[in-house]
């Protein structure tokens, strides 16, 4: 609530975006990074494993996507392919990499319900720190007056979505859901879920965690949560400190070419995928299998 109430009262940036030149080449910069970069790193530490490096090559296809398409890309079927196809992609790394771990969790209660209490809760909260809910509409000459509930569209992410915009000014509350808002809440809500049932998991059973599977968690709970609801709850911290001076970062959040808010969410997708992999131990048993020489 109090994540919520912060992003509330955020300074709206009033001055025109500056810098958006440079905002291609640090897209296509960032992009090149992760993809060659993951793919040699996977290529070195996980050789039997290439669809992690997928993983990575997707990734940076959606940050790069709004650059390298032309007119960014709103109504290709490479949009589309790139958003539906990540959360299978997950999905299934999780399910090959950490079947039983699933199927534990699936059996106890309190894990299970903590987790998805916890994804439930973090994806209210994105809603919010993205702009797609607000208890604090902007008000101006062409503010609507009265409630409605409409079909709507939405061009993210990545590209044009069917979605519903409602007012209710009575509360007042506003917002829209699309079915690409909807992905995006799925993918972080339920990796964030997942991280949250392990701890409590380990807790429950073992009473304590041990040194690195500690540190997993705690990353998850604080870190990768904070980072996956990335860009205007960031800028919510920094508006609040230091006002209308950090207007150009609030653009570089807003303007879809800038690379900063795709760049927040591959890291937040790469950073609870394997902190939930590493404290469910997968990754350093994979890792250790990799490099065990042949019979």
């Amino acid at each position: 609530m109090g994540g919520i109430g912060l992003v509330e009262i955020q300074v709206v940036g009033q001055t025109p975006p500056t810098l958006t030149a440079f905002y291609p080449v640090l897209t296509l910069l960032l992009a090149g990074i992760l993809a060659i970069g993951g793919f040699l790193f996977i290529r070195f530490k996980y050789p039997m494993k290439p669809q992690y490096a997928l993983l990575c090559v997707l990734l940076a296809g959606w940050i790069g996507y709004p650059t390298v398409m032309p007119n960014q890309g709103y109504y290709n079927p490479l949009g589309y392919g790139l958003v539906l196809t990540l959360p299978f992609l997950i999905a299934y790394l999780i399910w090959t990499e950490a079947r039983g771990v699933l199927q534990s969790l699936r059996l106890q209660t309190i894990p299970k319900v903590v987790g998805i209490g916890a994804g439930l809760l973090m994806s209210i909260f994105f809603a919010f720190s993205a702009g797609t809910m607000s208890f604090n509409p902007d008000s101006g000459v062409n503010a609507p007056t009265e409630a409605f509930f409409i079909p709507y569209q939405v061009a993210s992410p990545l590209v044009v979505w069917p979605a519903v915009e409602w007012y209710f000014p009575s509360i007042p509350f506003t917002g829209y859901l699309s079915v690409g808002t909807l992905v995006l809440m799925l993918i972080l809500g339920g990796l964030i879920g997942l991280n949250v049932a392990v701890v409590v998991q380990q807790w429950s059973t073992a009473g304590s965690v041990a040194g690195k599977q500690l540190f997993s968690g705690s990353l998850a709970a604080s870190g990768a949560t904070a980072c996956c609801c990335c860009a205007p709850a960031f800028y919510g911290v920094l508006s609040v400190l230091f006002g209308t001076a950090v207007t150009p970062v609030y653009w570089s959040f807003m303007i879809p070419s800038s690379p900063v808010g795709s760049t927040f969410f591959a890291a937040s997708v790469l950073l609870l995928l394997g902190s939930f992999l590493q404290s469910t131990g997968v990754s350093q048993s994979t890792a250790n299998s990799s490099i065990t020489p042949a019979n």
